[in-house]
């Protein structure tokens, strides 16, 4: 019930979030320079954190192929 909850949460945060972007993004009285600087910083973050959940699937990944080296016959 508990990952139900936290996909519906963290869906309605990707759509308030998408509505935002797509205002900043589409507002013409914000500057183009602050908005190519937030789009710059945007992608920055999802880049570490893709880079974070690649490391981490990577140590899980190899941890439960140590598991089975360790086991004696």
């Amino acid at each position: 019930m508990q990952k139900v909850a936290f996909i519906l949460i963290g869906g309605g945060v990707l759509v308030a979030l998408g509505f935002f972007l797509r205002w900043f993004f589409v507002t013409p009285f914000i500057s183009l320079g602050f908005r190519i600087a937030i789009a710059v910083v945007i992608v920055g973050v999802l880049l570490l954190l893709a880079s974070v959940s690649w490391e981490r699937y990577r140590a899980v990944r190899k941890k439960e192929e140590d598991e089975f080296k360790e086991v004696k016959y």
